[in-house]
């Protein structure tokens, strides 16, 4: 129940954020983007809220780095799960966002431990002024399995 619930609220919020008419592009003065993460990760047949913080430095319109920070507290068994990630971005068109990130995961719990991460990303941003909500997707790679992670970021631009 709790993975259609999960999947219920993202696809709902996907669907609601595409047909909203967004704004002008932010202005290209603009060089720091923090924001929130709120999503699932679906992960060995399991599926848990994901929340998270991020931040991207735009060097270019085009270019970007930035790292993330995500916890899924009922991941792996209960045992939750955070991972933080150091990401360089791809901005090819108004709105899309590519990302390939690399980091750690770490597994909570009485068993805990720490595996390499590798993150591919995909997002597209619309803006509100200097806010931007954005549908977001990923894959991650981590000791031999894939994980996927989806959901919403919200953020600031300044």
């Amino acid at each position: 129940m709790q993975h259609q619930t999960a999947q219920a609220i993202v696809l709902a919020s996907l669907l609601g954020s595409s047909s909203m008419v967004t704004s002008p592009l932010v202005a290209a003065d603009n060089k720091h983007y923090p924001g929130i993460f709120v999503g699932a990760l679906n992960s060995s047949g399991e599926t848990e809220l994901s929340l998270g913080l991020e931040y991207e430095y735009r060097f270019t319109p085009q270019w970007g780095a930035g790292l993330i920070y995500e916890k899924a507290s009922d991941a792996h068994h209960g045992d939750g799960v955070s991972a933080t990630i150091a990401a360089l971005y791809y901005h090819p068109y108004a709105g899309w966002r590519l990302g390939a990130g690399i980091g750690r995961e770490k597994v909570h719990g009485a068993h805990s431990h720490t595996e390499d991460l590798y993150r591919l990303n995909l997002a597209y941003d619309f803006h509100f002024g200097e806010f931007g909500v954005a549908p977001t997707f990923s894959i991650d790679r981590v000791d031999g399995h894939h994980s996927r992670v989806y959901g919403i970021s919200i953020s600031k631009a300044f």
